[in-house]
């Protein structure tokens, strides 16, 4: 199983994200727009397991090539699947009507992105590509266990905010208007903090601990 992740890092990296990428651009017809649309899961794979691995030490990769404990091509890897998960959705959804259907297609966005992510992360956990030091793994509970305490939060609430940017990007396609790159700018922001945060709060609300640093335990012992 541990083999499969280690082939399939590369490939993802080195033929699907620009697989990923020309289907964005046959869709769009503009390089520019396409940009937008890859760039988000690229960066947001990039500044959150940086700061998880490298920082805060919530969980490490098991292979060869790393800075630290995080593969440098890794925004590379997760932006492809999101991005060809986001492109499928995308494809079948009715046009850009307004808030509601924004808000019904993140929702939609969230339910897929989330499980495909939460799925892949049980296998990962499981066969020891990716190793997590949180309070389940500490306990050392399932490989189950371990991610259901973080993925379904966190992959669905990132999903959810790539689903609700991709109509606001609809809605700047069929008619550009100025303060574009400010929408686009807060958007980038609330993929790095919204997630993050609700995955923070929900971990609090359970344990009095955010969880997003490496969990070592009390020398009270677990509350």
């Amino acid at each position: 199983m541990k083999n499969f992740y280690r082939i399939y890092q590369y490939i993802a990296f080195l033929i699907l994200f620009p697989c990923s990428v020309v289907v964005w651009y046959r869709e769009l017809g503009s390089w520019l727009h396409t940009f937008y649309v890859a760039s988000m899961p690229v960066l947001a794979a990039y500044v959150i397991p940086g700061l998880g691995t490298n920082v805060t030490g919530l969980w490490s990769f098991d292979t060869r090539f790393k800075i630290g404990n995080f593969r440098f091509y890794h925004g590379f890897v997760l932006g492809a699947a999101i991005n060809l998960m986001g492109y499928m959705l995308y494809r079948i959804s009715p046009e850009y009507t307004g808030f509601a259907d924004t808000c019904f297609f993140g929702l939609i966005a969230g339910g897929f992105i989330g499980f495909i992510n939460w799925y892949y992360d049980i296998y990962a956990v499981k066969s020891g590509f990716i190793v997590v030091y949180n309070r389940p793994a500490y306990e050392r509970k399932s490989a189950h266990e371990i991610v259901m305490d973080y993925a379904p939060v966190y992959f669905f609430m990132f999903g959810f905010v790539y689903g609700v940017y991709l109509k606001v990007l609809e809605a700047y396609f069929s008619a550009p208007y100025q303060g574009f790159l400010w929408i686009l700018l807060g958007m980038y922001i609330v993929s790095l903090i919204l997630p993050t945060g609700v995955y923070a709060l929900w971990s609090y609300l359970r344990y009095g601990d955010c969880c997003i640093s490496a969990y070592k335990g009390k020398e009270e012992g677990l509350e």
